[in-house]
């Protein structure tokens, strides 16, 4: 294997579960199984390697759950190990998720010592009462306060989540929210439309009629917003969901986005080398005791056949709103151009006024970045 990719570690440990959250995620965890998860992935990132080849790993992302739900010395210690044992680029992205109720500013100093440059705080709102609807265990307050503390802790980028489309939430308050998020300053922002999903205690709400959701047209008129919003602050929209300061664009998901290769550590976690893609056992427990007792950790595999790859790079590279299925790197890849090989469903979302064929790529059009799911549905 030659090339770079990238590195993911979960961490699936959180305060408290949300209610719209469908992660490989747990709440009331114990001291004891924070110790066995955490022994477990050095073991699991020790043993990857010799499968690390010729690479580079340009990016690392301890995600979740709440990474910075386990104390700080213990994720650290972990980064160090992924420093160690696999080939990280001098110059990598390694990006910590955190939440902003679970870390203070020498909670952050020991991680960005340790080797994290990027933060990501899932702050998901600036109102009191749809934080409440949404379980999450943070203030307002605190969420600005933990942009600042990340800021005194050394780190020089600093992205944010936020949600819309959220139960009663209004334009007015969606509005506030913006505005309380761009006066942060942060080089990256991530705004996500609410998904209810499947076996969430959302889901629960909806079957039953108890979650009173926007409709259509106030989330698409609150997405415009956002888009808007983003761009007179001089953030650019460069995947659909998300928004940065020329250069601070998330290279991490950039791979994925790509359909580029990756290793994937701890419970849940996918790795996707050479067209095999895995995901590990989802439950931490049986995780920690297969890698303890030398196991296998896989819960389930398949071989991407070359046509599902081709499908797969092109329902992910649409999501890059400017640069889009680059036509060379495809070509490359796959020895055919996308433009001929899918010539005509891009014809007809062409005519449609939702895709544009440059020289260079294949990508939406400012319409079509409403109706993606419409668009990328036709390649899968």
């Amino acid at each position: 294997m030659q090339g770079t990719l990238g590195c993911y570690v979960h961490i699936p440990f959180c305060v408290r579960k949300c209610a719209y959250c469908d992660f490989n995620s747990f709440s009331g965890y114990t001291d004891e199984s924070v110790r066995e998860y955490v022994d477990a992935l050095h073991k699991e990132i020790q043993a990857a390697s010799p499968s690390a080849g010729s690479h580079t790993i340009d990016t690392v992302f301890f995600g979740g759950g709440t990474p910075t739900a386990i104390p700080s010395a213990d994720e650290a210690a972990l980064l160090r190990t992924v420093l160690h044992h696999l080939p990280v680029a001098p110059d990598a992205e390694i990006t910590t998720e955190a939440n902003p109720g679970t870390m203070d500013v020498r909670h952050l100093a020991v991680l960005r010592e340790a080797g994290f440059n990027r933060i990501s705080f899932g702050i998901q709102s600036f109102d009191a009462g749809l934080l409440k609807t949404l379980d999450r265990i943070h203030t307002a307050d605190e969420g600005r306060n933990a942009v600042r503390a990340a800021r005194s802790a050394g780190f020089e980028n600093v992205s944010i989540d936020l949600m819309f489309a959220l139960p009663r939430q209004t334009e007015v308050q969606w509005r506030h929210t913006l505005s309380e998020a761009f006066a942060l300053g942060t080089e990256h922002i991530s705004l996500y439309s609410l998904i209810v999903e499947e076996g969430t205690g959302f889901h629960t709400l909806y079957q039953k009629g108890r979650l009173p959701l926007p409709d259509e047209d106030l989330a698409a008129r609150m997405y415009q917003i956002a888009i808007d919003t983003a761009e007179s602050e001089g953030y650019r929209q460069y995947e659909i969901s998300n928004f940065a300061k020329p250069g601070r664009e998330s290279r991490h998901n950039i791979h994925y986005w790509n359909n580029d290769q990756y290793f994937g550590f701890g419970c849940g976690a996918v790795s996707y080398l050479d067209g095999d893609r895995r995901m590990n056992l989802k439950s931490p427990k049986r995780y920690a005791d297969a890698v303890q007792s030398s196991h296998s950790l896989i819960e389930n595999s398949e071989i991407l056949d070359r046509e599902t790859s081709m499908g797969e790079t092109m329902l992910m590279g649409l999501r890059l709103t400017e640069v889009g299925v680059g036509r060379k790197n495809f070509k490359n890849r796959f020895q055919v151009d996308p433009a001929d090989f899918y010539q005509s469903a891009i014809n007809q979302h062409c005519n449609a006024g939702l895709l544009e064929v440059t020289d260079a790529c294949v990508r939406l059009t400012p319409k079509g970045v409403f109706l993606a799911n419409e668009v990328m549905i036709s390649f899968v």
